[in-house]
This record gives structure tokens, sequence and C-alpha cells, in this order.
């Protein structure tokens, strides 16, 4: 049995694209799509499966350009192609960046009360189209809409390669620890949480490591699903300087690159705030009684391949400030276990340049 229902139903098995697609479509009496697909959702055979698995008598309408910072702009711009096209729903292909553009422009003021109907299929496990959505669009604040229909096909993630598989799949475990770090009160999510942080223990290093291991592939994206589910409770400072420093240096479609070497100075920072909780994410990861997690999570950043210090990538210092700023305004910041000011955020990514 493929479907979950939890927020949305959600259909995840391998290869469910092919039935899936057409039962969703169905069920919003949908026969005009608007596509979109960014460079995860082009990548390999996925756009094709897509197009093949539409119903019979399907007029589908292709949208050719995916910001991954998008602006009211291109959003405007986008609604207009649907509405002009006729079309009765949005499928969206891909990470991060088609799944949150194609929740804000279902979320779009002018799309209707209800917004517009969205079948979301994640191509890599960057994301699954649930949570917070980043970055935000400058002025007035523009929705995200939840998916009508989530489609989960472990697949269509096999033809990424092994750095952004290692990126994502970090970003997907710091996201479950940051959710159940979270300050807010959720105890289903917290579960969600800590399940999604063993599975990522258990096979993240295989799926980077053997892009043809279907099972490692399944439980990766199955981490990614945890890691949105549970993202309902909100994140933390990892979240929010990542998002900042992605958006001040163009790191957009490098998303959970920076991950790795921000996670152990805000984890440290934290430390005093959390109580047992790091002990928690010990026993999920399966390590010692007395093994340090942020050296353990430093250590699988290294073995994935991933920067453990911002300057390796060459960014430069002269926007730290800014980045900071941005970090202390991000809505990730509100539950940080530990109130953390721009000054704090300063402090933390000199500590990880």
């Amino acid at each position: 049995m493929s479907l979950i229902t939890y927020l949305t139903r959600i259909h995840f098995a391998e290869r469910v694209l092919e039935d899936a697609l057409p039962e969703a479509m169905r069920r919003l009496s949908a026969r005009r799509p608007l596509l979109l697909a960014d460079e995860d959702g082009l990548c390999g055979e996925g756009f094709a499966r897509l197009e093949d698995a539409l119903p019979p008598g399907t007029r589908a309408q292709l949208l050719p350009t995916i910001a991954a910072e998008p602006d009211r702009a291109l959003l405007q711009s986008a609604l207009a192609a649907y509405q002009d096209g006729g079309c009765d729903v949005i499928v969206a292909l891909g990470g991060t960046a088609a799944l949150t553009f194609a929740r804000m422009l279902a979320a779009m003021p002018g799309a209707g009360a209800a917004g517009l109907p969205l079948i979301a299929v994640p191509a890599t496990v960057a994301g699954v189209g649930l949570g917070p959505v980043h970055p935000p669009v400058p002025g007035k604040a523009i929705g995200a809409a939840v998916p009508a229909a989530i489609l989960c096909d472990p697949t269509l993630s096999m033809a990424i390669g092994p750095e952004r598989t290692a990126a994502h799949g970090f970003d997907a475990l710091t996201h479950c620890i940051e959710a159940f770090l979270s300050t807010a009160y959720n105890p289903p999510a917290d579960g969600i949480a800590l399940e999604g942080i063993r599975r990522a223990t258990l096979h993240l290093e295989r799926a980077v490591a053997d892009r043809g291991d279907l099972e490692a592939q399944r439980e990766l994206l199955a981490v990614a699903l945890n890691a949105g589910l549970a993202a309902q409770k909100g994140l933390g400072g990892v979240a929010a300087l990542a998002r900042a420093a992605e958006a001040e240096w163009g790191l957009a479609r490098r998303h959970g690159t920076l991950n790795a070497a921000l996670m152990r100075p805000v984890l440290t920072f934290n430390a005093p705030a959390v109580g047992d909780r790091y002990r928690r994410i010990a026993e999920a990861m399966v390590l010692p009684p007395d093994a340090d997690v942020t050296v353990e999570l430093a250590r699988l950043g290294a073995r994935l391949g991933l920067p453990d210090r911002i300057g390796a990538l060459r960014t430069g210092t002269r926007r730290l400030s800014s980045v900071a700023r941005k970090a202390a305004a991000d809505p990730a910041n509100q539950t940080n276990p530990r109130h953390a000011t721009p000054h704090d955020y300063l402090v933390l990514l000199e500590e990880a340049f």
C-alpha cells in the first residue's frame, strides 16, 4: 500500500509515479496541468516519465523557467500563464527550487480563496513539498500551499549525483534534528523527527556511495518525508543561517552544502537550552551514551565530503554581518532552542568560517 494521509495525500513507493499521477489528477478532475521542473527534475528520465504518466487526453502546458530565488514578478508571470492557458492543476517535479516555486504560486493572491491545486513530485531528498518555504519573497508576504498530493518515488532521485545527494541528505537530517530541538510543543513531530534521524544514520552514507542502492535511496527519501512532516514544529539556527548565507552568496542551487559547517557551532551554542535532547539524538543515531553528538555529526559531514568550514567555498568575509542579520530575522530563529541575536549569529558564522 503506497498511500499515506497526514497533512495531505502522500504516495510512497518505487515507481509509484506512473500509477499515482493519473489517480491524483482524476481525484482533482484535472485535465490541463501546468508542468514545471527545475534542474533536479530535468536530470535523468524523470520528466519524460512524468509526461508519459499523464492520463490520455491531457493537454499540458510547460512553464520553462523556474527561479531558485523566486520574486513576485516571476510568480505573477507564472500565474498569468496558468490562467491564460486554462490550466486546472500545477504539477511540479524537482528539488527545493521547483517545489518551493510551485507552493508559492499555488498560494498567490489572485489564485482564488482555496488556492491552486498542486501535485508535488520530489526528484531529490532536498524537500518533499512540506515544511517552511525559503527563500521568502521581499515585500508583502506570499504564503505556501500544502500540495493536494505528494508522489514520493525513490527511483526519481537515483539520477542525482553524489555531491548533491550528500548536501540534500544532510539537509534532511538537519531538519529532523532542528525540528526535534524546536521550542514548539508537538510530541508526534518529535517522534517523526527522531525516526528520520535514525534512518539517516543508517542509510545516508550508503545512498551517497551507491546511487544504484534502491533501498538506501528509498530510506533517504523517507528521511526527507519525515523532515517535511516534522518541520511543522519549526526549525532552528542552522536553517536560519544556511538560508541567509545561500541567499547572500548565490548558493541556493547548492542547498544543504553549508549545513555541516554550521551544525557544530550552532548546536554548541544551543546546548545550554536543550535539556536531555542531545542524548536522545545520540540514541537515535545509535551512538555510545558518552558520545558528543556535535562531533559525530561533524565526522559524518566529513565522510560525506561536505565542507567543514564555510571559508572552503571562498565566499569571502565581507558580508557576514548581512548574513547574521538575515538569520536573526528568519522565522526559524523564533523556534531555535536559545534566543540568538544578530551578534550571536555573527560569532557563529565566524566560528564556522
